[in-house]
């Protein structure tokens, strides 16, 4: 009986095990007022942590309407901010033109995620090594005009300016990613926002795997410009190999301690 546990520790036997249950997660679509309030206030106000490719650390507001950005610099905390933009908001989200352009874009991407959606979950699955049924049942995708698009729990944002296959590939990697190995991060030496950036450098991944469900490649975050093609280029080896994704996990966990993020 021990070869049967020799073979249970190896790839071939995981995946056996990945495609023994497909019962896929679903995402539902819709647009949360509070949250897009929110983020209207917080694309104001938050540095991208990351750098953008074009070298800014502000966001762009998208189809944010330019004022709302003068009040919310005029005000000195975030709960007098949004009270002052929230008259702005509510005029400019229950318009006739925002009420089509939320409709559209979703119309859009649950046409565009259905066509791609159990692909990429069978290979979000192979790539992180977790089965599908540890997955979310359920995520929630909520428009925002913002070009802002946060994530927090099985929850995440999408707009109009980027394809909601590669927005959805970035977040729920995100998502799945976190629950099954931040602890496992943290316990080998990585502080929090040394995990926050390895979860943006990962989303290369997706570039080696997801050729047929992104619209276009992930294109990461100018922090990282460095260290993500020496990340692709291991997990090219990992896979050649064979090797656990643990294992590979275990050598880029080294690569971001030897990293610096110029953080502040």
């Amino acid at each position: 009986m021990g070869c049967i546990t020799d073979i249970c520790d190896t790839p071939f036997f995981y995946l056996v095990l990945l495609y023994m249950d497909k019962s896929y997660p679903e995402i539902k679509f819709g647009f949360d007022k509070n949250w897009e309030l929110r983020n209207w206030y917080q694309t104001c106000t938050q540095k991208v942590r990351y750098g953008l490719k074009n070298g800014s650390d502000k966001w762009d507001l998208g189809d944010i309407p330019t004022n709302i950005a003068e009040i919310v610099s005029t005000e000195s905390s975030e709960e007098k901010a949004i009270e002052k933009i929230s008259p702005v908001f509510n005029e400019f989200i229950n318009s006739d033109s925002a009420s089509n352009e939320i409709k559209r874009t979703i119309d859009r991407a649950q046409k565009r995620w259905s066509k791609i959606g159990e692909k990429y979950f069978s290979a979000l699955s192979s790539m992180l090594e977790i089965p599908i049924n540890e997955f979310e049942k359920q995520y929630f995708a909520f428009f925002t005009f913002s070009r802002r698009c946060p994530f927090n729990g099985d929850k995440f944002m999408f707009n109009k300016f980027n394809d909601f296959s590669n927005t959805a590939a970035h977040e729920i990697m995100h998502i799945e990613f976190f629950k099954k190995y931040a602890s496992y991060c943290k316990e080998r030496g990585l502080s929090e926002i040394q995990i926050s950036h390895l979860k943006e450098i990962l989303t290369v991944l997706l570039n080696a795997d997801m050729t047929d469900v992104l619209y276009h490649p992930d294109r990461g975050y100018k922090k990282h410009e460095e260290i993500r093609p020496k990340v692709l280029e291991l997990y090219h080896e990992q896979k050649r190999d064979g090797i656990s994704f643990v294992s590979f996990l275990n050598k880029i966990i080294s690569l971001v301690k030897e990293h610096s993020f110029d953080e502040p």
